[in-house]
């Protein structure tokens, strides 16, 4: 393995432990109400939180088909046209 491999999994242990031990020890403290809507939240947004930085890392990604350009915003797409499947020479496109 090289040296950045390791780093990044030791970087990942060390918050993994860092996390564990806050919820531990500072779980109790907090003071949630038991209520459904609650108890839903803190079921479904961290895995909304994950979706969104995976969603966010994809489009980023080289291999992405759809790349984030780097002078706009995170939704926008290079080139609209790009992407638009366009017909054949003998096809006659529908409007």
């Amino acid at each position: 393995m090289n040296q950045k491999t390791v780093w990044f999994a030791l970087k990942l242990m060390l918050a993994a432990a860092g996390i564990s031990i806050a919820i531990k020890y500072g779980g109790p403290y907090l003071a949630l109400p038991e209520q459904i809507p609650v108890v839903i939240g803190m079921i479904v947004l961290p895995t909304l939180i994950v979706a969104g930085l995976l969603w966010r890392w994809q489009l980023q990604s080289p291999l992405s088909k759809t790349p984030l350009p780097a002078d706009k915003g995170s939704l926008a797409m290079e080139n609209d046209k790009a992407l638009t499947p366009s017909p054949s020479p003998g096809e006659e496109r529908e409007v």
